[in-house]
C-alpha cells in the first residue's frame, strides 16, 4: 500500500526471509558498533564481534549489551523478540509468514500478542491485510531496536562526559588547593585517607 511505501526504504524485498534479514543484519551491525564504542575498540577488526568466522552470534552480542547496559523491560523484551524472528526465519525453512512464526508455539504467540500491545493500538493499522500489517509492525519493531542501540551509545556518551567532568573538575581543585598555605597538607591527608579506605574495603 502506497501509504505504507516506507517500509521499504531500507529493502525492497517481497520476500518476507529476505526481507527479515536484511533488516536485523542491519541491527546485527549497528550492535557490534554499539559494542566496539563501549568498549573503545576496533569492532571491525575485532574477533568478537567483526566479520571473521570467529564473531560472536547476533545473540551473544546483545546479550553482552544487556550485561553491560541496564535496558528497561521492554527494550529488552524488543530486542529478544526481533532475535527470535530472526533466527526462526533463518533457520526454519518452513516459516515463511508471520502466521507460521505466530503458529509454531507459545513463544510465537508471545510475539503476536506484543505486537499487538506494542503497535497496533499506537498505529492505525486496523483496515490491513494481517500479512502485510505484521509486516508494517515488524519494521516498527526494527525502528525500535536501531533506537535502542542509538540510545545506549548516547547514555554511555553522557556518562563518559560525566566522568571526564569529574576528573577536570578534581585537577582543578588540586591546583588550587596547591596555591593555598596549607594545600600540601590537605591533599596529603586526603591521599593517606583514600588508601587507608581502600585497605578496609579490600
Amino acid at each position: 500500500m502506497e501509504k505504507f511505501s516506507y517500509i521499504y526504504d531500507i529493502s525492497k524485498a517481497e520476500n518476507l526471509r529476505l526481507y527479515i534479514l536484511e533488516h536485523t543484519l542491519i541491527v546485527e551491525e549497528l550492535t557490534s558498533k554499539t559494542l566496539g564504542y563501549i568498549l573503545n575498540i576496533d569492532w571491525e577488526k575485532s574477533k568478537s564481534f567483526g566479520y571473521g568466522s570467529s564473531s560472536l552470534s547476533f545473540n551473544q552480542k546483545i546479550q553482552i549489551i544487556q550485561d553491560m547496559k541496564t535496558l528497561d523491560k521492554e527494550d529488552v523484551q524488543k530486542l529478544s523478540d526481533l532475535m527470535y524472528i530472526r533466527n526462526k526465519f533463518a533457520h526454519i525453512n518452513s516459516i515463511k509468514l508471520f502466521s507460521d512464526l505466530f503458529n509454531l508455539g507459545e513463544n510465537g504467540n508471545k510475539i503476536k500478542k506484543n505486537f499487538d500491545k506494542w503497535y497496533s493500538k499506537k498505529y492505525d493499522l486496523t483496515d490491513l491485510e494481517d500479512e502485510f500489517r505484521f509486516k508494517v509492525i515488524f519494521y516498527y519493531l526494527f525502528l525500535d531496536a536501531t533506537s535502542i542501540m542509538l540510545k545506549v551509545i548516547a547514555e554511555d556518551a553522557i556518562e563518559r562526559g560525566r566522568n571526564a567532568a569529574k576528573l577536570d573538575f578534581l585537577h582543578i581543585l588540586k591546583d588550587e588547593l596547591i596555591k593555598l598555605p596549607d594545600g600540601q597538607k590537605i591533599l596529603t591527608e586526603a591521599s593517606n585517607k583514600i588508601k587507608q579506605n581502600l585497605k578496609i574495603e579490600c
